[in-house]
């Protein structure tokens, strides 16, 4: 069989992707004689949707699902987690190559070196740059502040609220992300089935932001009279400050606050409940990113 990439999970993953990532752990499974999922769910203790995810490329599977597969199917783990890391878009971006040669420099710049004299500017045109600049801040600066005071709010009217970089909110713990820049770039950090594939159980992710939050999803067509809750938390501090919660009655889908976390080495993890006929549904187990 045949991917888009090589199948090799030591192999180089600049090219690699979700889709690629799955077709490889077909081909693993393949090769330990193609075993039904039914089996597969009861040697590794994982749902038959959630391995169903995992082998479609639907999402990134967690780290814990992925770890158990490859066991189970003889692959090496520690090349598949790897590579899953790889993937992981909450792993920091390369560093920015580093600046050409001082012989790609203005000559001018190194001792000894000719100036290109169509570089040179005169003492005159020099000032007259100086001076155009000057009265362009000048009317710049007048337009805005008439702009201003034509738009300000009558006394007693403080009008609606204008977050100084624009309409966007920061970026914070606790802040809605759907009020932020953050949602320019989410990503599904991971995507995972639970109560046999009627609710899905989410990971989001802003790379710009360095933030993290959780969506729950039901498609049983029984969200009237029930909630629908979501939790998610740093791993070393379950019940930190940070934590945040979110429950919603008669929702079919709701998301959390955001965690913003810088240290791509820190995971955050979630969790979601819901209630059916009157009683809790624990939507375990946990899963991090």
């Amino acid at each position: 069989m045949t991917t888009d990439t090589d199948p090799d999970p030591a192999a180089g993953t600049r090219q690699d992707s979700v889709t690629a990532f799955a077709a490889a752990l077909r081909d693993l499974r393949h090769e330990a004689g193609n075993p039904t999922l039914a089996a597969l769910s009861t040697r590794t203790g994982i749902s038959k949707s959630v391995l169903s995810v995992a082998f479609s490329g639907a999402g990134l599977p967690t780290e814990r699902t992925v770890l158990e597969l490859v066991r189970e199917l003889g692959g090496d783990q520690n090349e598949w987690r790897a590579r899953r890391e790889a993937l992981n878009p909450r792993k920091p971006p390369a560093a920015s190559d580093p600046p050409g040669p001082l012989a790609d420099a203005d000559p001018a710049a190194s001792p000894g070196g000719a100036a290109d004299p169509r570089r040179r500017f005169t003492l005159l045109q020099v000032v007259l740059v100086v001076l155009a600049a000057v009265v362009l801040s000048a009317v710049v600066t007048s337009l805005i502040w008439g702009t201003a005071q034509a738009g300000a709010s009558p006394a007693g009217d403080a009008g609606t609220p204008q977050n100084a970089a624009g309409p966007f909110l920061v970026p914070g713990n606790g802040v809605d992300p759907l009020r932020t820049k953050c949602k320019l770039d989410r990503v599904i950090a991971v995507d995972e089935a639970r109560d046999d594939g009627q609710v899905h159980v989410q990971m989001l992710y802003s790379n710009a932001c360095l933030a993290s939050w959780g969506r729950v999803t039901r498609y049983d067509n029984a969200s009237g009279g029930n909630t629908l809750s979501m939790r998610i938390w740093i791993e070393n501090d379950p019940n930190g400050k940070r934590t945040q919660v979110v429950t919603g009655k008669n929702s079919q889908s709701v998301y959390t606050p955001m965690i913003v976390e810088p240290d791509p080495n820190v995971r955050v993890c979630s969790e979601a409940t819901m209630t059916a006929d009157g009683k809790t549904v624990e939507l375990g187990p946990p899963i991090c990113q």
